[in-house]
């Protein structure tokens, strides 16, 4: 579950994605989005591309795959934080 893995201070209501706080794992969540794709095969958008006000450290989390993916995704993200 990824509010284990991030802090996300607005629950989704009716989004089809998750804007969750890397501040924990990088300063940089630019940086993280592509070491994420690169290393951990897990595909999200850093929160720059949504604004300038304090989305440095954000990224958002899309749900617009089946179920099982969704999982192997955060199974993927746990791994890969875990060994940061």
């Amino acid at each position: 579950e990824l509010k284990k893995l991030f802090r996300v201070p607005v629950e989704p209501e009716g989004a089809f994605y998750v804007w969750a706080d890397a501040s924990r794992y990088a300063d940089d969540a630019y940086a993280l989005a592509l070491r994420l794709l690169d290393e951990a095969g897990v595909a999200c958008t850093p929160g720059v591309d949504f604004g300038s006000y304090r989305t440095k450290t954000f990224l958002r989390f899309s749900f617009t795959r089946p179920l099982e993916e969704l999982k192997e995704g955060v199974r993927r993200l746990k791994a890969f934080l875990e060994a940061l």
